[in-house]
């Protein structure tokens, strides 16, 4: 399998290639990386045609030769450009083309550092990717030498997550690393007494304690979270995902909205807040994905 990972002509795409790294050095899957460019236009109309497609193919092999440097030396990458209407569809037909695992890509240049920003390409394939689609915080980085350390996977304990386990185990597996299960509990009414601290720990008690029977149900024979079950609580969705401890080499596990499209990405409300707030790379699961996995 390969691990396809968008490079933008604008070589503005350093934090992508360093989670493909991540990523290649954890799966021992291969890499290509891909910068999309437009089509071109009809030959023979005028010769501002010829000059501009000229510039469009130097601006690409560019971006091509920018990708090469700021590879970390260690991985091995076959790179390539596809001529496609948007970059997202370019990233799609490549992925096909190369029977990609995954795609993966950075976060817009206007987004906060360290957090993840959708670009319009993101966006694009999260609403349309048949294969799972990796996101890069903005400015992401690793050590030369770094593999991913525990997979996080977001989980409700319901049974509609059952099949994002299976999918967890499987990429643990594939990875050699540990699993952590997360679930968040936003508040956005903080307690006001000790009663109800009192209370709430109680209940963050009994829900983690829900979590890890339903994880032992669904992975029995497969794969135990080694790491536990976290709960990140707070007023709001960025201090819930600040209370968990995050380290380097984490990786966080998502699936996609049940109303989506049965074998694409489609986020919902709550995934995309947890994307949004994430501070390490974050890996999002097609419905078709996680079915397939189901027992």
């Amino acid at each position: 399998m390969t691990i396809v990972v968008g490079y933008p002509p604008n070589r503005k795409g350093k934090a992508a290639l360093n989670l493909a790294a991540l990523l290649c050095r954890s799966s021992g899957e291969d890499l290509v990386v891909c910068t999309v460019e437009p089509p071109p236009w009809l030959p023979g109309l005028v010769r501002e045609d010829d000059a501009y497609q000229s510039q469009i193919d130097d601006m690409t092999q560019g971006a091509l030769a920018q990708a090469k440097k700021e590879l970390p030396p260690d991985v091995s990458a076959t790179f390539t450009t596809v001529k496609a209407r948007s970059a997202s569809a370019g990233l799609l037909e490549a992925a096909e083309q190369h029977n990609a695992s995954l795609i993966a890509v950075g976060s817009s240049a206007a987004g906060l550092f360290g957090r993840i920003s959708l670009s319009s390409v993101a966006d694009r394939l999260l609403h349309s990717s048949h294969v799972p689609v990796a996101l890069a915080p903005r400015g992401f980085r690793v050590g030369d030498t770094g593999k991913v350390d525990c997979v996080t996977v977001a989980y409700t304990g319901t049974e509609k997550c059952d099949p994002l386990l299976h999918v967890a185990a499987d990429l643990v597996r594939q990875l050699d690393t540990k699993m952590r299960l997360a679930s968040f509990a936003v508040q956005h009414a903080p307690p006001v007494t000790a009663m109800f601290q009192t209370e709430s720990a109680e209940v963050v008690a009994e829900w983690t304690a829900t979590i890890e029977a339903s994880a032992r149900r669904v992975l029995v024979d497969v794969k135990d979270p080694s790491e536990g079950v976290v709960i990140g609580q707070g007023p709001d969705w960025g201090a819930a995902l600040n209370d968990i401890d995050w380290h380097d080499g984490d990786l966080l596990l998502i699936g996609s909205s049940e109303s989506g499209p049965v074998a694409r990405v489609f986020l919902g409300s709550r995934a995309a807040k947890i994307i949004r707030h994430a501070p390490v790379p974050v890996l999002v699961v097609p419905r078709g994905a996680a079915a397939s996995h189901e027992h």
